[in-house]
């Protein structure tokens, strides 16, 4: 591989991982595990079976399950999604994606009878092939897209803003698509992440943070243009250092922010990095509490770092502790029942990403839906319940200069042992609020 095609490889690791989490062998994340059943039968046939009566996002689960009519006129709804690629494959998240259609045309009856049905283009690191996506699935009359990750959606996103078609959740993968109107994330990024780890090292008395992170556009975005910001109106004094994106020996990069014995430090990075950096973080018996983005908390990573991982912090976009638990176990009994393969890990993101279009698409009616309407709808949203995360509200202020992110809240975790995985915050980090009185200079 390249040089610049490595690169790229770890820019997008990166990117997915701020909004990838940790799933326990339960199938919770950013919960305490032990109470991710949410009360389920898990000897039940189905998922409402299991679930049945239980509040949720819906309101509450259904007594039991309702399937839509096969012969109805299906709702088309589409996906794009990067796999078949060293340059990151995430089929996980459309698994996720195929399961819950499965669950909603099998136990939820689809949408006023008429069942879902997910047309999804892969594409392979290339602006063409998702232009291409993105004209195909027009073509193919879809009503919105589930977000999925499209690492080049500088192809996709131009096409599916002219036909006026929403892509609802997924990870934003570059900023075309954060400062789209027609894309909503129920996510963060990395700049979310960053000002979630700084609230917490300045509510634990610490005065002094050092941001890492690599070279490119948009991450010296998140750090100089929100982080640092942040850490000022925190009280937080910041040093940020910078490494290539090809960087893989962390020795130099710990070593340089250790330096000045700082409370914490702040590393942006993922994927085959974590373990290596944790490793050296306790090899250099470094005293600052370590951050790392939820994607290095992957249960493979936890194991291959040894014990390094335990005073690690990691980041979520799961509910705090003592909330959401019903849906944890609705994720896992979706997974378990419907899913095609493996869906834990960024699946998370699959299926609340199409879960929340649902939502939309029931409440719009049969004959209600159209691409205008659900455009309408996601834009109107205030406060509205998610599935499996924070409510979020859409009006494009929430994040001064990335607008399609709707719910950047965060919650902060630890790993006990693999597997183990206790959140650390029983309420939501307010990343919106932080944001608005950084940027409007601490006011």
């Amino acid at each position: 591989m390249g040089r610049k095609a490595l690169a790229l490889t770890l820019l997008w690791v990166l990117l997915a991982a701020a909004c990838s989490e940790p799933v326990a062998d339960d199938g919770s994340t950013a919960a305490d595990s032990t109470e991710s059943n949410g009360g389920g039968d898990a000897q039940a046939d189905t998922v409402v079976e299991r679930y049945a009566g239980e509040d949720w996002f819906l309101g509450t689960v259904p007594d039991a399950p309702t399937a839509a009519d096969p012969s109805a006129e299906p709702i088309r709804i589409g996906m794009i999604n990067q796999e078949d690629t060293p340059l990151g494959s995430f089929p996980e998240i459309r698994r996720a994606a195929e399961a819950g259609v499965e669950f909603v045309n099998r136990e939820l009856g689809g949408v006023d009878g008429h069942p879902l049905e997910l047309h999804t283009c892969i594409t392979s690191f290339n602006p063409e092939q998702s232009a291409g996506c993105a004209q195909e699935l027009e073509s193919a009359g879809v009503v919105a897209l589930v977000g999925g990750i499209d690492v080049t959606s500088n192809g996709s996103i131009p096409v599916l803003e002219q036909n006026g078609i929403a892509q609802v959740g997924g990870i934003p993968a570059n900023l075309i698509e954060q400062q789209s109107d027609t894309t909503f994330f129920f996510s963060g990024g990395v700049t979310g992440a960053l000002a979630a780890f700084l609230a917490r090292t300045a509510a634990e008395g610490g005065d002094s943070a050092v941001l890492a992170y690599g070279e490119f556009e948009s991450f010296n975005a998140a750090v100089n243009d929100y982080a640092v910001p942040v850490a000022k109106l925190l009280g937080v004094d910041v040093e940020t250092v910078s490494f290539q994106l090809t960087a893989t020996d962390f020795l130099p990069v710990l070593t340089r922010a250790a330096a000045s014995k700082p409370d914490a430090i702040i590393v942006a990075a993922a994927g085959a990095v974590c373990a290596p950096i944790m490793q050296t973080y306790q090899e250099l018996g470094i005293e600052a509490q370590l951050y790392l983005v939820g994607a290095c908390a992957d249960d493979e990573i936890i194991r291959a770092s040894g014990d390094s991982y335990k005073k690690v912090v990691f980041n979520s976009e799961g509910p705090p502790a003592g909330q959401g638990a019903v849906e944890a176990g609705v994720f896992n009994a979706v997974n378990e029942l419907y899913a095609n393969g493996e869906a834990g890990g960024a699946g998370t993101v699959g299926l609340r990403s199409f879960m929340n279009l649902y939502s939309v698409l029931r409440e719009l009616g049969a004959g209600g839906i159209s691409r205008q309407a659900i455009l309408d709808s996601m834009r109107a949203a205030k406060s509205r319940p998610g599935f499996w995360g924070h409510p979020y509200t859409c009006d494009g202020k929430q994040v001064e200069g990335l607008p399609s992110l709707c719910a950047p809240q965060q919650s902060l975790i630890e790993v006990r042992a693999p597997g183990d995985i206790v959140t650390l915050n029983e309420d939501w980090y307010d990343t919106v609020d932080l944001f608005a009185r950084a940027l409007d200079g601490g006011t």
